[in-house]
């Protein structure tokens, strides 16, 4: 290759990122400011405001799955044509980030749905985020776009689409089972609900956050290192390893806290001990990766 040759596949390159990039952001961006916040002020929350939630949620939720998702679309360039390439890319970004909104307006439902009252009212996302400061629920917020982005990696358009939805349909059953085997663990004392949208608890959103992540890890995990795709080892390795992790989980917890003489659940739930929840969330990751291993 001359160096003509490479200075034309470095431009080329990079207009074709630079368009599937710009039109992701350019997209995303209209409908999360507009379908998603609606009538927040998203300039005064962050700026004015100085609201931290808000942060939280506008990076975690909006500038990484955006990022991420014209990332993946460019990954899925396949044609000598650039220009074949470049609307089958745009293509990809579009059905993204559509899933992505749809994905968070389900969300702040779900929320809706719980019918739960704070001193504001009835609790609704949006609220506890942009006006009530509620670093807590951006943390939820931010883990179900966790939970779109560990998901959505697995789609493909261009190959088998059947063997694309199995391996989704896996990693979402498992996930679910995992988020109310959380919720049914904590509900003998609290509730998830209440810790995160009324009690503002930043110690528990975080811990569901790393707990989320870690299944994330093993789930994606499972579907990745398939050579051939399996579908009933697919859903064997997966329940196999989400049990696993949470026997290990609670196993080493128990350990911890004979050793050290404190009481995690306490910590995290009663006490607001942004740091508790950090050490299990390193906890679930770690266990996470020790069962990855065992996947190799």
């Amino acid at each position: 290759m001359d160096l003509t040759s490479i200075f034309k596949f470095i431009m080329d390159d990079s207009m074709f990122t630079f368009a599937v990039v710009l039109v992701s952001f350019v997209l995303g961006w209209g409908l999360y400011r507009y379908v998603v916040l609606r009538s927040i002020n998203l300039k005064d929350s962050l700026f004015e405001k100085d609201n931290a939630a808000a942060w939280f949620e506008f990076i975690g939720a909006f500038i990484f799955p955006t990022l991420y998702l014209a990332a993946k679309a460019i990954e899925d360039s396949a044609s000598d044509n650039i220009f074949c390439d470049l609307l089958y890319c745009l293509l990809y970004a579009v059905i993204y980030i559509v899933i992505f909104t749809i994905l968070r307006l389900l969300t702040g439902a779900f929320v809706k749905s719980v019918k739960l009252t704070d001193e504001g009212g009835k609790v609704s996302l949006n609220n506890e985020i942009y006006v009530q400061k509620n670093i807590s629920a951006a943390l939820y917020s931010i883990t179900f776009s966790l939970i779109f982005v560990s998901i959505i990696k697995f789609l493909d358009f261009s190959s088998d689409f059947t063997t694309s939805l199995l391996k989704l349909s896996s990693i979402l059953v498992f996930t679910l089972v995992a988020f109310i085997a959380y919720c049914l663990i904590i509900r003998k004392k609290t509730s998830l609900m209440k810790e995160i949208f009324i009690d503002n608890n930043i110690a528990a959103g975080a811990d569901f956050l790393g707990y989320i992540f870690a299944v994330e890890l093993m789930l994606g995990s499972a579907v990745s290192l398939q050579v051939d795709f399996n579908f009933p080892e697919l859903l064997t390795v997966s329940a196999i390893s989400l049990a696993l992790f949470g026997i290990f989980t609670v196993v080493f917890k128990i350990i911890f806290s004979l050793i050290v003489k404190v009481k995690l659940w306490k910590e995290v739930y009663e006490q607001n001990n942004l740091g508790a929840a950090i050490g299990q969330c390193a906890l679930y990751i770690g266990i996470a990766n020790i069962i990855i291993s065992f996947m190799k």
